[in-house]
């Protein structure tokens, strides 16, 4: 009984095929074809035709491909050409670009990208926070695999290394800094969807509370005698006074540089792009400078007049680290642990229940966004009498809880 066309090839007859001097191809039917070459190797070819061209396609090789798989291989190929009228052999190196593009937009070349473009519009101390969190913690797990082949799986793997070892509000920072890069990935069409849920029950959610930070008056005024007697550098000791009577921001105050500073107007003026709140802000935040805090800055300008920063560290060209002011705090109060950013609680509880200035006089002292919008847009008073009275009742009650109760001569009638 006769084979029909599309069924002429069995492995059989595959099997007892004579070679000879020159490649001879066996038909299957349907365009379908086993070439046998003189050396031995077969390989399954198909050949038809696309807007009257003809098109050779190699499939693969006998028996790796077999002749089942080959005729399957075949019918999808003929069905790309005839009813979608797509050319196989082009849109097989399409796919194949695409997979090394795909390669090579690896996650830490995809967030060394969203962090270039972000360096515009971040802080420097915060940019820097998320490159060296992204080396230290990232990169190592997730850092070379393509993009799109990440999945949540995968990312929690790394966050699940920080919760091990108790950092649950830089772990939850973290996951959305790998979350934003996602989205610029998005947004640039490298993946179809961010992997990363909203929220994910396996991670331990951080329960906020407020920074440590001193108790009394009288706690600041033993921490301020104590810094008399710091062993440390100037730079240091000048950094933790100023960070009490300023009450700004540790990283905007750390990384301030002596041209923001006009001490003949006893101002300071913080750069838009340092501002934590700068997307809510028209204008630079300034500082009112006390009397005691122009003291302590041309006392500093001595030291540190001659490089750009006012807090330098060991190499010049750069302010001193945050740890060495964390130790600092440590050094010259160990009654109970306090960090910088609690000098703001701490003077906001004191000037608040002191009754001598309005509620948003002080918040505008610490630079808090105003959480009402609507108030946001249409006020834009910046209160700067009443910031100057505060700075300046501020640093008094300093003075006074370093140095103690005024003891009043007794007057003899």
């Amino acid at each position: 009984m006769a084979k029909l066309n599309a069924d002429l090839l069995d492995d059989l007859t595959i099997k007892a095929a004579k070679y000879g001097d020159k490649p001879n191809p066996l038909r299957d039917g349907r365009g379908l074809f086993l070439l046998l070459h003189e050396n031995g190797s077969k390989y399954f070819q198909l050949r038809t035709t696309l807007h009257g061209k003809r098109k050779l396609m190699q499939l693969g090789v006998y028996p790796q491909l077999t002749l089942s798989e080959a005729r399957e291989l075949a019918r999808q190929k003929l069905k790309q050409v005839k009813v979608e009228h797509k050319d196989p052999v082009l849109e097989a190196k399409l796919v194949k670009q695409q997979n090394a593009k795909d390669a090579d937009n690896t996650f830490q070349k995809v967030a060394e990208d969203w962090l270039a473009i972000k360096e515009r519009t971040l802080a420097p101390t915060t940019h820097l926070k998320i490159k060296q969190t992204f080396n230290a913690n990232v990169y190592g797990v997730i850092g070379k695999h393509p993009i799109g082949e990440i999945d949540n799986q995968l990312v929690r793997k790394c966050l699940l290394i920080m919760q091990k070892r108790g950092a649950l509000e830089f772990m939850e920072k973290t996951r959305g800094w790998i979350k934003n890069v996602f989205d610029f990935a998005l947004s640039d069409k490298l993946i179809s969807e961010n992997p990363i849920p909203l929220k994910d029950e396996r991670l331990i959610k951080h329960v906020g509370g407020k920074f440590p930070h001193l108790e009394s008056m009288a706690d600041a005024g033993k921490l301020l005698r104590n810094l008399v007697e710091y062993a440390g550098s100037f730079e240091v000791a000048s950094c933790v006074y100023l960070q009490l009577s300023f009450a700004q921001r540790p990283s905007e105050l750390r990384c301030a540089k002596w041209a923001e500073f006009d001490l003949d107007n006893a101002i300071w003026t913080l750069p838009l792009e340092r501002s934590k709140t700068r997307k809510h802000m028209t204008k630079p935040h300034t500082i009112m400078l006390s009397k005691q805090a122009l003291v302590a800055l041309k006392q500093l300008k001595v030291y540190t007049g001659h490089s750009e920063y006012l807090f330098t560290g060991r190499l010049t060209s750069k302010p001193v680290s945050d740890k060495a002011i964390s130790n600092a705090y440590d050094a010259v109060f160990d009654d109970y642990h306090i960090v910088p950013h609690g000098c703001r609680h701490f003077f906001s509880t004191q000037a608040n229940e002191s009754g001598l200035f309005r509620k948003e006089a002080i918040d505008s002292f610490l630079q808090h966004k105003d959480k009402n919008a609507i108030s946001a847009i249409y006020n834009q008073a910046t209160y700067d009498n009443e910031r100057k009275q505060i700075a300046q009742w501020w640093s008094d009650q300093l003075d006074i809880a370093r140095d103690g109760a005024k003891v009043l001569p007794f007057k003899q009638a």
